[in-house]
C-alpha cells in the first residue's frame, strides 16, 4: 500500500509527503505503559550517523533514531512519539496497534536530513529537498529535523498519523480526510506537572485557527465541495505566496472538528465508521462505483461524505460545515482555542 504526494503545512511551513513500501524495523523488547517517563523506552542504544553520535530508542509503536544533542528534546521525544501513536489510535476511534513499530528519524541537522533523504527517496528526492523548513513521510517511516521546541513535535504527530495510517489501513483515506485528521492530531500542550509529557488537545493549534480566522476575515474560505474535489497539488499552480494551501490545511483542521462537534457529534460516528471501514479493507465498497474509482486514482471527491454524514446532500452538509466555521471564529474563539478548548 502507498500514499499519493500531499503537501503538509505546519506553522506556516511546508513539507511533503509520499508513500512507498516501509523499510525495515529492527526488533525491540517488550515493555508496558505503566511504568515511569522511561516507561515508553524498551531499549536503548548508540547510533551513529555521519559521524554524528546519537542514539536509537525502542518504544512499543517506533523505533526512534536520533542524532539531536538538545538534551530537553532527547528526554521528550520517546514519550511524545510513543504518546502520539497512542493518540492516533484513540483519538477519533478505537484503532488497531500496527503489526510493526513505526521508524523515525529526528536529525540533529538540515544537513544530516538532506543527505537522509537521497538515501530514503533517492530519485524522488529533490522536490523534498526544496522543502525550505518540514519533513516528510514514507510509508511508515518518518523523517524530520531539528525545528525548534515546538514544530519539531507538532510536525511529527502530524506525519505519525501517516505513518500509523499507512500501518493499519487496507483501502486509503481521500488526502481531504488524511490529512485533516493529521492536522487535528498535532495540537497539544506540555503537561504542567509533567512537563516532558504531552496533553494532546485539537483546539490547541492557532497556527491553523489562526489561518482559519485570516481567511474567513478576508472571504478567501473554500467550499466543502473544493475542499473535497481537491488535493494540495491542484492548488499549488495558481496559489501566489501559499495562502491558498494554507486555508485548504486549516480548513481541513475545521472540518473533522466539525464532524465531532456539529449538534453534539451528530458526524463522529459517521467518521469512526469510515476510519474503521478502512482498516477493514471494506471502505470502497461502500461506495458508488463512480466515487470508489475517483478515490482510487486521485484520493479525492466527496463520496466519503455518504459515509460520514449518510443522507445529507452536500450543499446541506456545506452549509453546515461554513456556520460551524462563523461560530469558532468569534471573538473569544482564540482563547478558548489557545487553551486547548472548543470555541463553541
Amino acid at each position: 500500500m502507498s500514499r499519493a504526494i500531499a503537501l503538509v503545512v505546519i506553522a506556516g511551513t511546508t513539507a511533503l509527503s509520499t508513500g512507498c513500501s516501509s523499510s525495515g524495523s529492527s526488533s525491540r523488547s517488550s515493555t508496558t505503559l505503566a511504568a515511569p517517563v522511561q516507561r515508553f523506552v524498551a531499549q536503548r542504544e548508540p547510533w551513529t550517523y555521519q559521524g554524528n553520535d546519537g542514539w536509537t530508542y525502542y518504544t512499543p509503536s517506533s523505533t526512534i533514531r536520533t542524532t539531536i544533542t538538545d538534551r530537553q528534546m532527547l528526554i521528550r521525544i520517546p514519550s511524545f512519539v510513543e504518546l502520539s501513536q497512542i493518540h492516533a489510535r484513540t483519538a477519533l476511534t478505537v484503532l488497531p496497534e500496527p503489526s510493526e513499530p513505526v521508524d523515525t528519524y529526528f536529525l540533529g541537522s538540515r544537513r544530516q536530513w538532506e543527505t537522509m533523504t537521497k538515501k530514503v527517496l533517492k530519485d524522488r528526492a529533490p522536490v523534498y529537498l526544496a522543502i525550505e523548513r518540514g519533513g516528510f513521510s514514507v510509508g511508515t517511516t518518518g523523517v524530520y529535523y531539528d525545528l525548534g521546541p515546538r514544530d519539531s513535535f507538532a510536525i511529527a504527530a502530524h506525519e505519525g498519523w501517516h505513518q500509523y495510517a499507512h500501518s493499519v489501513m487496507i483501502d486509503r483515506l481521500p488526502v481531504w480526510l488524511d490529512e485533516g485528521i493529521a492536522c487535528y492530531l498535532e495540537g497539544f500542550r506540555w503537561d504542567e506537572v509533567e512537563p516532558d509529557t504531552p496533553k494532546f488537545l485539537p483546539w490547541a493549534n492557532l497556527e491553523r485557527y489562526d489561518q482559519l480566522r485570516k481567511a474567513h476575515a478576508n472571504g478567501s474560505l473554500m467550499s466543502l465541495h473544493t475542499l473535497v474535489s481537491n488535493r494540495p497539488q491542484d492548488l499549488m499552480s495558481t496559489d501566489q505566496g501559499g495562502a491558498r494551501v494554507l486555508t485548504y490545511y486549516a480548513q481541513h483542521w475545521a472540518l473533522i472538528h466539525f464532524f465531532r462537534e456539529f449538534e453534539g457529534g451528530r458526524y463522529s460516528t459517521g467518521l469512526a465508521r469510515t476510519l474503521q471501514l478502512a482498516v477493514r479493507g471494506e471502505l470502497l465498497s461502500n461506495l458508488s462505483e463512480t466515487d470508489a474509482r475517483t478515490l482510487r486514482s486521485r484520493r479525492s471527491g466527496p463520496g466519503v461524505l455518504s459515509v460520514i454524514a449518510p443522507g445529507v446532500p452536500l450543499r446541506e452538509l456545506d452549509a453546515q460545515y461554513q456556520s460551524f466555521i462563523n461560530r469558532i471564529v468569534r471573538p473569544g474563539g482564540r482563547n478558548a482555542a489557545l487553551s486547548g478548548q472548543s470555541p463553541i
